[in-house]
Order: C-alpha cells, then structure tokens, then sequence
C-alpha cells in the first residue's frame, strides 16, 4: 500500500517512507481492493496462499500505516473457503460496519469442478458474521438454460441503501462468458424479487463479456462496466444500466446495453458516478502491443459526453504499457485513475501509476501544487527507477527559489538542465527524458538558495 498528498508525492508519515508491505502466507500474496472505513482505518483484501492453495485474505491498517491489532491475528484475518482456490476481488463496508467480501472458489459440485461466486461478511474484530449465510459464508453456482456454468467469479460487490448485496462478475464456460449479477438478501440468502431467482445473466458480445465493477445511482439503479468481444479479437468498453428488479434498463443506451470501442482492445476495470449523475469509466486501450490509460465519461442516457476528452474519450500513455485499474472523484470534480505502468518493457518491470485529470477536459494535472506550502527544501527520489527512458523528478520549495536541476554522468559532465529559473513555493514534478543518453548510471542535482541535495538514477535500455 502507498499514500500519496494532495501533490502526487508519497506521504511519507505512512509506513515506512510512505510504502507498507504485509507478508501473509509463504508466497504470492495480493491484494484487488481497499476501503478506508469512517474511523479512518484501511482495509485491504486479496488472497494469500497457505499449505500450497489460495485462501481470502484481509489486513486491516490503522491511519499511519501500522497495522490494527484490534482485527484478526496482528491485524491479518486468512479464511479457506472451500479449502482450494478461494480469492477476494472486492470488498464492501455495510452500514453496521462489517465488511463483506466477494471473489471465487473452486468447489466440487454434482461430480464437477467449478468455480463459483464466494462471499464472507466479517464481524468489526474480523471474525466471521455467523449470521450470514453457512458460518459467514455463502457460494453460489450459477447455470444458464440449465448447464451448469464451470467458471464464475465475483469481480465487484455493492451495498444497498436496504442492506441487501450486489456482486457482479462473469459467468460461462468454454471460454464463452456473459455479464453475471446476483443479489442477496441482509442474510446471504438470494433475492428472489431480483429476476425471480436472485441472478440475472446478459449476453453482450459474441464470446467474452465481463463485469469488472459496479455502481449503484441514487435512484436505486444498477451500473456495471467491463469489457465484451464484439467481434473478432476486438474488445470494447462494455456498460450496462439494470432496474431495481434486475431488468435491463431500456433508456440507457441499447436496450440497456453500451459498447465503446476505443482501440482494438479496451477494457473498463472501473466505474463511478459523477454528482451530476454523469458516468465516468477507466481502464485501458491498445492495438495488443501497447496499452494506454483509457477513460470515457457517459451522458445519463449512456451517450457519450462530448465535453469531456475528444467525443468523451481520453487515452494517456504513461511510459510503455499502462493500464488504469481504479477510479475515484475527489470533492472538486477532479478524476483521479490509478492502476499500473511497465516502465521496463525489456524486463517486464512494473510500477504503481496515477494520474489526475480535471473534470472538463483531457487535461492532465501533471504538475499540482498543494494548498499547504511545503516546509523544507526537498529533492525525491525520481520515479520510476530505473526507468526508460523517461522518469519524473519531484522537488518541494517553502519560499520563492532560484532553482536549479541538473543531471551528470558518472564522471561528472553535465548532461542535461532540467531547471533554471526563479520558482515560487510550492511542490513540482519534471520529466526527465533520457532518449538520446546511453543506459548507465547518472546523478541528478538540485539547488535552491543554500540547499543542495544529489541523487542517483539508473537509465536500463
């Protein structure tokens, strides 16, 4: 887990110099998603594995990034569902504030081996909700035209304003899926005034269609995005607006159906809703080869909004591959999407991403300057590192500078100036593209009245 100020720049009063990790069980431990309970505690679920499989895991953190001995065993709670291949994709915080968990496990079910939709509800200290479901538990196998369906898996779980649950996914079998949404009554039965039998299932496309992530309007509606094979190995933005009773909405889009094609493959990994009710969806976009953060913002009907981006789209690369994961509106109108970028392409190498746009445009607030003025003098370590062959360099003032940054090789020549000028206080961030320099090792030097402060940077090509 990373916290990150207002300005971009890691909030180093969290964790260790802003970065926490958890080790859970022996290996391949990960976490889908995080909330930040009204306590200002932080919840993270995933899975970890444990005797070689995979088991619900959470870490419930207190606001400095410790972890919250008050939950579980050291702040860690590990469940097996069905003691096999059981992972959190998402969590929810009820009203009561209990937490609930959506994902898969792997179960045997008439002679087959499925995976089936999981959730556990979780008391406050972490124990299982006993009265939820079977001990805290509740798995559903879902079929369609009455087949039994071998892969189904929760991707996203919401809570209503009446307690019932909502979780979204897939299901489908032969690599043939649709969209998938089961509802459940406040004790983890399912919901039968939700399209009979609690489940409904939506062809989108002609093969894969996914549900990533869902939303819920303030008039009860149900909005999920994800992505569907319209074609031929072409994949698009897939969005769907569902009744309180499960019914595709017809005013929304097609028959309650949206498609975005951005690029050859685009994929939504997020939905929210703006407070003018104005839908906002990211991911990702590209030819297969290279992909880009993608977002679109909806009109209510489901017509794309041509105010924001170009025709309501807006595609930014960050360094090599990139892909938005999740996205958040601050109280301003500002977006903020957040996800991964390669920026080693040659080692496969992987690092966090953000960015933050404005909410009226395609602009990207790159370089933010925080309300509260900073302190001290300060020169970041630049991120990524190493990188190739671009890498951003942050950099704090308290009072109006004289700034210079420049960057040496390893015998000291200058090779490049990337500040020279008066700057006012504030926090800033640069990019330092390196693309007519060799890969090695180079330093980078600030100075700003009597404060001079050196760090090294690694260009791999």
């Amino acid at each position: 887990m990373i916290r990150y100020n207002q300005n971009g720049i890691i909030d180093s009063t969290f964790g260790i110099n802003g970065v926490d990790t958890t080790a859970i069980g022996y290996s391949d431990d990960k976490a889908y998603s995080a909330l930040i309970q009204p306590d200002g505690k932080i919840i993270a679920a995933g899975y970890a594995t444990e005797n070689y499989l995979h088991v619900f895991a959470l870490v419930r953190y207190n606001k400095d990034g410790s972890r919250d001995n008050t939950f579980g065993t050291n702040g860690i709670v590990t469940t097996a569902v069905d003691k096999s291949d059981d992972k959190i994709f998402s969590i929810a915080i009820q009203q009561d504030g209990k937490i609930v968990a959506a994902g898969t496990s792997y179960e045997g079910i008439n002679n087959q081996n499925v995976y089936v939709f999981a959730l556990a509800r979780y008391n406050t200290d972490g124990s299982l909700d006993n009265t939820f479901g079977t001990k805290g538990m509740v798995t559903t196998a879902l079929e369609i035209s009455g087949t039994l369906q071998q892969n189904n898996e929760a991707k996203s779980v919401i809570i209503q304003n009446d307690g019932k649950i909502v979780i979204g996914g897939y299901s489908g079998s032969n690599n043939q899926n649709d969209f998938a949404l089961v509802r459940y009554n406040s004790n983890g039965s399912l919901d039968n005034s939700f399209n009979t039998n609690g489940i409904v299932v939506t062809a989108v496309g002609t093969e894969s269609d996914v549900i990533n992530s869902l939303v819920i309007q303030s008039d009860g509606k149900i909005v999920t995005a994800g992505f569907s094979e319209i074609g031929y190995y072409l994949y698009a933005f897939a969005l769907a607006r569902y009744d309180t009773n499960g019914s595709l909405d017809n005013t929304f889009g097609a028959n309650g159906i949206v498609t975005t094609a951005i690029e050859q493959s685009s994929e939504a990994n997020s939905v929210t809703i703006q407070s003018d009710g104005k839908i906002v969806v990211t991911g990702y976009s590209g030819d297969g080869n290279r992909d880009d953060f993608a977002l679109a913002r909806y009109n209510t009907d489901g017509s794309l909004d041509n105010t924001f981006g170009i025709n309501g789209i807006v595609t930014t690369p960050f360094i090599f591959s990139d892909e938005a994961n999740s996205v958040a509106i601050q109280t301003d109108g500002k977006i903020v999407a957040a996800g991964a970028c390669e920026y080693n392409n040659f080692y496969n190498l992987y690092g966090f991403a953000l960015m933050r746009y404005t909410g009226s445009s395609s602009s990207v607030n790159s370089v933010p300057v925080t309300a509260d003025l900073p302190k001290t003098y300060a020169l970041y370590q630049n991120y990524p590192n190493p990188f190739n062959p671009t890498t951003i360099l942050t950099y704090s003032i308290p009072k109006s500078s004289f700034v210079t940054i420049k960057v040496y090789d390893v015998i000291g020549r200058e090779v490049a100036a990337l500040v020279n000028e008066e700057k006012p206080a504030g926090d800033y961030s640069i990019t330092f593209n390196a693309s007519n320099l060799a890969s090695g090792i180079y330093f980078y030097k600030m100075q700003a009245g009597r404060f001079e402060k050196t760090k090294k940077l690694i260009l791999l090509k």
